[in-house]
């Protein structure tokens, strides 16, 4: 109704009631509009090691991450785990890009180990990874020795999501499961894909603390515009099979929108849906904010 409502405070501890904020986080705009925001700031780290490590298998992967968090704490600020196809699409995308890794191996990670002051990353770096390597968790990995290395890695992250786009409209995932069971949901989602739909790619890659994978899937060279609609179709819903039986989430990072608005709708219980369309009801009863987003109502629902 335009009322405005300032939940601007940057107490840290405030527990006096609905903490009424957290309502309009995640409602993509459809209880209102978010004006402001109150953040807290950190200084930018001083030092900054970044390495990409070769590894056996994503279920390494999570073990070296299990690993580093333990023995570099705070201190590691990224962790992202990328097949061998991510560099094949990165250097479809930027043509210049080397490898920097001699070896061929079935996974990789991208690291990287940030602080301050009197905290030593290289030295932490160096003997993190001399103890991994040693007990044949990691195979083979490069340490940028610059910056510009440092960010010539990331360009294999971040080139690989152009490589798929220059590959043409494709299956896109942004979704989460248990840090424990993302080996193997992952492993069992290719696998399917690879019986079901064996003419496409399947890409996954991710954060791997936050148990978060974009689990994508690339129709055939040559698909006409119909053919590619309907690879993605079939790998959406069988994606979305898999997950639900690991009981993750469609959208870990990226909302709902209305492009997974009836992915959404169907895995909803009925408690869950009389909640949201209660609150939906109360902040805005004409259905005025984002209508169709989320959740298809009616203004006497």
């Amino acid at each position: 109704d335009g009322t405005i409502w300032n939940g601007l405070s940057t107490l840290r501890k405030d527990n006096r009631g609905i903490d009424l904020k957290q309502l309009f986080i995640g409602a993509e705009g459809t209880l209102g509009i978010i004006t402001a925001v109150a953040v807290k700031l950190y200084p930018n780290p001083e030092h900054v090691e970044t390495a990409l490590l070769g590894l056996n298998s994503l279920d390494d992967a999570i073990k070296l991450y299990r690993r580093a968090r333990r023995e570099c704490c705070d201190l590691m600020s990224a962790f992202e785990f990328m097949p061998p196809v991510a560099f094949t699409l990165a250097i479809e995308a930027i043509p210049d890009l080397k490898m920097p890794i001699a070896g061929d191996y079935p996974a990789y990670v991208l690291m990287e180990i940030s602080g301050s002051g009197l905290v030593d990353t290289a030295d932490l770096m160096g003997r993190f990874l001399e103890g991994v390597m040693e007990d044949g968790l990691v195979l083979d990995g490069v340490i940028a020795s610059s910056r510009a290395q440092a960010q010539s890695l990331w360009l294999f992250r971040e080139g690989m999501n152009e490589g798929q786009a220059l590959r043409g409209s494709h299956m896109r995932t942004d979704i989460s499961v248990p840090l424990s069971k993302l080996s193997a949901f992952v492993a069992e989602a290719e696998a399917e894909l690879a019986e079901k739909l064996p003419e496409c790619l399947a890409v996954s890659y991710g954060h791997v603390g936050d148990g978060n994978v974009h689990l994508n899937v690339l129709p055939p060279n040559g698909a006409t515009p119909e053919e590619r609609e309907a690879f993605i179709y079939k790998s959406k819903t069988l994606v979305n099979e898999v997950l639900d039986r690991y009981v993750g989430s469609i959208s870990a990072e990226h909302g709902i929108g209305r492009l997974k608005r009836s992915d959404f709708e169907s895995r909803l219980s009925d408690v869950q849906r009389r909640m949201i369309t209660g609150l939906k009801n109360a902040f805005d009863p004409d259905l005025r904010m984002n209508p169709g987003c989320q959740i298809s109502l009616q203004p006497d629902s």
